[in-house]
């Protein structure tokens, strides 16, 4: 590497510079062009150095060889009737990258949902070249892992009910595979790489697990936020936590604040907060119940006059069960 940078003519200076802005760019936006970069570049109020564009040129085509939390793509490697533009290639961050076939979805999902939007170019924005998190987002990701695995059983949203075993521990004490995640991981048990990289993908405890998850659909943006709420609740209710009124109020307002609050990709790494004032909110937020919620309110785990009323008053319409 030592040598491919002697040979570029960057300068170390540049080419440290250079590591924290792709490194804030992955962070911050998800997947962006060079193009942009360059772009985001212009607006950065605090330059130091001057960076040229053949030098972000040739940088990127050197960190194509590294091991970063981003990769970077040429072009036509994603969108193959693109011809090779060098200013064009994309920086992914690897949590945009899944395992096997269609291990770009998330990435074109991202693009689909992102569209034109402008970036997000905050004064301070060398300092997402570290991942942050917000207060609200911390203030969930502390509930989740306080939360105490309690029921004897495990309800999965569909299938039978099954033991549970991490009975009486805190979400942030142990680790947890879900039916459907169990059944992958043995379905791919002969086949080694594939294994191990769901076993990395499902890997720490649960309440990392649940964050994880929840971080990404959240940046992707392909799911409405009331879609996620179920999804999460729904894990929850599988890992063995008694998902009563109170505590399903309390996840949802942690989990309204935290979508607010974050830097998301999908809409440029702003805020949603930060866009309300520009985009008019016309018609009633809706929301609907999976399967593992819908056995809550049925055998009453839950109230569900309560939560409707709860609901109904952040503003959201109940919509009945899928059939």
């Amino acid at each position: 590497m030592k040598k491919l940078y002697a040979q570029s003519g960057i300068s170390p200076e540049v080419r440290d510079y250079l590591h924290t802005m792709f490194a804030a760019c992955a962070n911050l936006y998800g997947a962006v062009t060079l193009r942009e970069v360059w772009a985001v570049y212009q607006e950065i109020k605090y330059k130091p150095l001057r960076i040229h564009k053949r030098d972000v040129i040739a940088f990127s085509s050197i960190v194509r060889r590294e091991s970063l939390p981003y990769r970077v793509y040429e072009i036509e490697e994603l969108y193959v009737d693109e011809p090779h533009s060098e200013f064009d290639r994309f920086i992914v961050s690897n949590s945009l990258i899944g395992i096997g076939y269609g291990k770009l979805i998330w990435f074109y999902n991202l693009m689909e949902v992102r569209g034109s939007r402008s970036l997000y170019v905050p004064d301070d924005f060398l300092t997402f070249a570290e991942s942050t998190v917000t207060p609200e987002e911390q203030a969930l990701f502390d509930y989740i892992g306080d939360l105490r695995s309690t029921e004897k059983d495990c309800v999965p949203p569909y299938g039978d009910r099954y033991p549970n075993v991490n009975c009486g521990k805190k979400l942030s004490e142990f680790s947890f595979l879900n039916k459907e995640e169990n059944f992958n991981v043995e379905w791919y048990e002969k086949n080694s790489s594939r294994h191990e990289a769901l076993l990395r993908k499902y890997g720490g405890t649960e309440a990392e697990k649940i964050i994880r998850q929840y971080t990404l659909w959240e940046n992707i943006g392909d799911m409405d936020p009331t879609d996620v709420l179920s999804c999460v609740a729904e894990e929850l209710t599988e890992a063995g936590v008694a998902l009563t009124t109170v505590r399903f109020r309390r996840l949802t307002d942690l989990m309204m604040n935290a979508h607010n609050n974050s830097h998301l990709w999908c809409i440029g790494g702003w805020t949603p907060c930060e866009l309300s004032a520009r985009t008019p909110r016309t018609g009633m937020p809706e929301i609907s119940f999976g399967p593992g919620l819908q056995k809550a309110l049925a055998d009453g785990s839950i109230s569900k006059d309560d939560i409707f009323k709860t609901l109904s008053e952040m503003g959201f319409k109940v919509l009945p069960p899928k059939r």
